[in-house]
């Protein structure tokens, strides 16, 4: 889900704007003299001043004393063209994508998305080189990307993965962690008497060496003594045809019990297929999206999700074009917990009798 800032975060991003224009110089006015000026609450204030030392934007010079603007703050940021790369064409008009962008271009950065996609150019790590090459950017935010393109990607342009298999790259990049939430929802089921658990993920994704999470899928099906093998995680090529294949291959003897779906996209695929070609009886598989949409609020009973805090994401990105802008190096990879946000209206077939 995406929740839009706090106050806090709000108030904390707007004085670092104004500390940026210049509206301050060396120290902050007094804390009192400051809440009067921006008609705040002095409490509220006092959590952004906070916030801002703890981003290295202030340093704190003891009780009772005004706020000193860091040096490095005072240095003029350069504005950036930042190239955006999306995993797929209808990312460029997700809530999270459209603030990022808001974000950047208040700050002065000047966004630009890339022509093509991931999913357009195929995930060729040189074709997104090549694409990069032509960018004239002088940074790079890569949603979603293969650890091949974001490795070819980072010795182009500095790059930001924005999700993605960054785990042994030496760059800065952002996204939830899904594997506690996804092994909770797996007992949660085991709990419920369901035993044929399957996970969808985009064949990109199963490429080689496994990814964390379906690594941890496999595993923890494995600890609850459940069936193991290929049809838990099944490989399909990667469009729509391969997708509808792969469903008809998983339900044409036994039905799973439960499908794992890796994005919201594939997400109502399934439904639509479960709905239309299966019927009724089949309706009864319970699916779990591990991405959040706010459509999800919608449904009763409700959606079976995991669930993180986007506006995190979307601050921690920013953060890093703002800090490349001023020349300082960062590298850190931040990972957010995700939740597994279940759905105890569900009526499981072991319940029936």
């Amino acid at each position: 889900m995406f929740k839009s800032s706090s106050v806090v975060e709000q108030l904390a991003a707007y004085l670092a704007d104004q500390i940026k224009e210049g509206r301050w110089s060396e120290v902050l006015p007094g804390r009192n003299a400051l809440a009067k000026e921006l008609s705040v609450n002095g409490s509220t204030l006092e959590r952004a001043l906070r916030l801002l030392e703890k981003d290295g934007v202030l340093e704190p010079q003891g009780a009772g004393k005004r706020r000193r603007i860091s040096k490095k703050e005072l240095v003029t940021a350069k504005n950036l063209r930042v190239l955006i790369i999306l995993y797929d064409r209808d990312d460029e008009v997700s809530h999270h994508m459209l603030v990022l962008q808001h974000r950047l271009n208040s700050a002065g950065h000047e966004v630009i998305f890339a022509p093509k996609t991931l999913m357009e150019l195929k995930h060729d790590p040189d074709a997104v080189a090549a694409m990069v090459k032509r960018s004239n950017a002088g940074a790079c935010i890569v949603l979603a990307g293969s650890n091949p393109i974001l490795g070819r990607v980072r010795k182009i342009l500095p790059t930001f993965a924005f999700y993605g298999a960054m785990a042994d790259l030496p760059i800065a990049g952002v996204g939830p962690d899904k594997i506690p939430a996804m092994r909770e929802a797996i007992r949660w089921l085991h709990g419920k008497g369901l035993e044929r658990i399957v996970m969808l993920s985009r064949e990109e994704q199963l490429r080689g060496k496994l990814r964390p999470l379906e690594a941890a899928f496999l595993e923890e099906l494995e600890l609850l003594d459940l069936s193991l093998g290929s049809y838990n995680l099944p490989v399909w090529p990667n469009d729509p045809g391969g997708f509808t294949r792969c469903l008809d291959s998983l339900f044409k003897v036994t039905p799973p019990d439960a499908i794992f779906v890796d994005e919201i996209t594939l997400y109502h695929i399934v439904q639509n297929y479960l709905v239309y070609r299966r019927g009724i009886e089949h309706r009864k598989v319970v699916r779990i999206c591990m991405e959040y949409h706010p459509i999800f609020d919608w449904y009763q009973p409700r959606v079976p999700h995991l669930y993180w805090d986007s506006s995190k994401i979307v601050q921690r990105t920013v953060r890093w074009v703002d800090r490349l802008a001023k020349g300082k190096e960062d590298k850190k990879q931040t990972r957010y917990k995700a939740q597994f946000v279940r759905s105890d209206a569900l009526k499981f077939s072991s319940e029936d009798s």
